[in-house]
């Protein structure tokens, strides 16, 4: 196959899981009509999420060069914590509409950072296996690697189902174009360690990058160089380096990259170390230790599917044959494994994050050497068969030549021919066997990871039609997630064009979310993300239920600056009227589902 042809299949390749990843999003868009009373949002992974994300990419629309928090109150400075998304607003500013704006660059940054990572794949599949077959062969095997499937029957078919469904990084369709700034870090991940390039400056740079826009994965840079630099000191005599010539080159290339790549990595995680001491931005940390997410590394496991085995058996032995190409897979897999470990029983970081770090990469491809590594020792033995049968049959050919006079135990020697047939026949047989399963083992491996992915499409296809008919509530909240009500959508539009810039709106979570990305407005809380999040969660709850004196809240309100109170549906689940309650405020805005009020001074009797 020409050069030309293959890189047409990388291309389709690369197009076709990018827009198969996409098709529950086109999905969801094709339904957007059979809505009646409710807005559409081309919401992302999780609504909270998503909404934070797209906060950040318009306040770069804004004109903002530093990131504040819009989802917490208290005064502070700007830093350069999600800077990335920031950033993406810069190229869309021209866009009327901010959130149409927003909107676009999130989901423009899944595909084209996902279609880099496929490609960044390609390469090094391309750099380990020699065999264009083989190359294919190990990209599908690392795109589709997914959960050992439980099988779920459903109507009248079946479907898979996996194991830390709650996890979306675990889902083998989804995380092809997932979080923009993951993708980017997974991508910087493997750049750094897979494609070859002595750039030693340019190395420095993407790292740093890393680190700004992805710290775990800088931290986990670091340590597989660490690992690979340790495989290789003590093996290096007998293995890696075999002269003084080598041993140079190795110091030159290899050793200062590496020491570039981490160099690069500290600033940036210099300055988050000190950047997460400081409010609000130590509300990252203080998160993971308030609410550590605990997983079943058993479960996992699982999730990780049959590519955890199979990787493992390839990276062991990968080590065994003194495989060069494949050392910093071996080094990526032991950086994972010891992270996941370590992390377990430090609070400042959840352990969950080192599950982001591509671990199906090293894994896929290690499979795909142990069955590459089957098939290339099953093709010895066959032409090492064949050899052997040729020189039996050279054999028999001068023995029969001579006179049986002379050779009365030719005859015996044919019978011995017979016998060589059939033990090169059962010879055979076997080696046909073990091509076949060297063949077969990773197709069958892709087509159920395939499996998988369809389902996968099918379950996120169920949501958005769950979505669709929902009647029920107005808006999402209580971990029930519907399309919102148009009246809740216009009343943030009232808040956007007819509130100063620098107002504070008090809400509840729900519409706190929604009040950053759609407005540009602050809210007292809106996210887990919010300083303080569980005290204020009590005192929001405490005000709209009429616990508060009046003279009390409007000391509170006046405290915290807040110049605006949102009455929406999740706030009226208080059956309070708060107007009566709370003679401060005044009404500016009210349709079916939203009032909102300006807060103003208690005026002496």
């Amino acid at each position: 196959m020409g050069v030309r042809m293959k890189r047409f299949v990388w291309v389709i390749l690369i197009l076709f899981f990018i827009l198969f990843s996409l098709s529950p999003m086109f999905y969801e868009f094709s339904q957007k009509e059979k809505l009646y009373g409710r807005s559409f949002e081309l919401v992302h992974n999780y609504i909270t999420d998503y909404h934070f994300y797209l906060s950040r990419i318009r306040e770069g629309m804004e004109g903002r060069w530093t990131v504040v928090e819009q989802y917490t109150s208290e005064p502070h400075g700007g830093s350069l914590i999600q800077i990335f998304y920031l950033l993406l607003g810069k190229p869309v500013a021209f866009f009327s509409d901010p959130l149409v704006g927003a909107t676009f660059a999130y989901h423009t940054a899944r595909v084209l950072l996902g279609a880099l990572f496929l490609y960044l794949l390609s390469r090094a599949v391309r750099l380990v296996f020699p065999s264009f077959l083989w190359q294919v062969l190990a990209f599908f095997i690392v795109v589709t690697a997914s959960t050992v499937p439980i099988i779920v029957p459903v109507g009248g078919s079946v479907r898979f189902g996996g194991y830390m469904s709650w996890w979306t990084v675990m889902d083998s369709l989804q995380r092809i174009t997932f979080l923009p700034h993951l993708l980017l870090g997974q991508a910087g991940i493997l750049f750094l360690l897979c494609v070859p390039f002595e750039h030693i400056f340019l190395k420095f740079i993407i790292a740093f990058l890393l680190g700004l826009v992805f710290p775990p994965g800088a931290l986990f840079v670091m340590v597989v160089f660490g690992v690979m630099s340790g495989i290789e000191f003590l093996f290096a005599p007998r293995v890696f380096m075999r002269s003084a010539r080598e041993r140079t080159v190795w110091f030159q290339t290899r050793l200062l990259s590496r020491m570039a790549v981490i160099t690069g990595c500290i600033p940036a995680l210099l300055y988050y170390s000190l950047i997460l001491t400081q409010p609000p931005w130590r509300r990252l940390v203080e998160f993971d230790i308030l609410h550590p997410t605990l997983f079943s590394l058993l479960e996992y496991g699982y999730a990780v599917g049959p590519v955890l085995v199979f990787g493992t058996i390839g990276g062991v032995l990968s080590l065994v044959k003194k495989e060069k190409n494949t050392l910093v897979f071996v080094s990526w897999i032991i950086a994972w494994a010891v992270l996941l470990l370590v992390f377990r029983v430090v609070p400042q970081q959840s352990a969950l994050r080192f599950t982001e770090m591509a671990p199906n990469v090293p894994l896929g491809i290690l499979t795909a050497y142990l069955f590459y590594f089957m098939f290339k020792r099953v093709e010895v033995m066959r032409k090492h068969g064949k050899q052997k049968r040729a020189s039996v049959g050279n054999e028999n050919l001068d023995a029969s030549s001579v006179p049986n006079a002379l050779f009365p135990s030719v005859p015996s020697l044919r019978g011995s021919e017979a016998a060589q047939n059939f033990v090169t026949s059962e010879r055979g047989i076997a080696i046909h066997f073990l091509k076949i399963i060297a063949l077969s083992a990773p197709i069958l491996i892709i087509a159920v990871g395939l499996g998988v992915m369809i389902s996968s499409f099918f379950w996120q296809k169920d949501f958005v039609d769950q979505k669709i008919r929902a009647g029920w509530p107005a808006i999402s909240m209580n971990n029930i997630m519907v399309y919102p009500v148009t009246g809740f959508i216009s009343a943030l539009s009232f808040i956007e064009k007819q509130t100063p810039v620098g107002a504070i709106i008090l809400s509840d979570l729900t519409a706190g979310n929604y009040i950053p990305p759609y407005t540009g407005r602050t809210v007292y809380m809106g996210h887990d993300n919010t300083l303080h999040k569980e005290q204020k969660v009590d005192l929001v709850h405490r005000f709209y239920q009429g616990e508060m004196r009046p003279a009390e809240a409007e000391v509170w309100l006046s405290q915290n600056r807040i110049s605006n109170v949102f009455f929406g549906p999740q706030e009226k689940e208080s059956q309070k009227d708060i107007a009566s309650l709370y003679p401060f405020l005044h009404e500016v805005y009210r349709n079916m589902d939203v009032t909102i009020y300006a807060v103003f001074p208690a005026k002496p009797n």
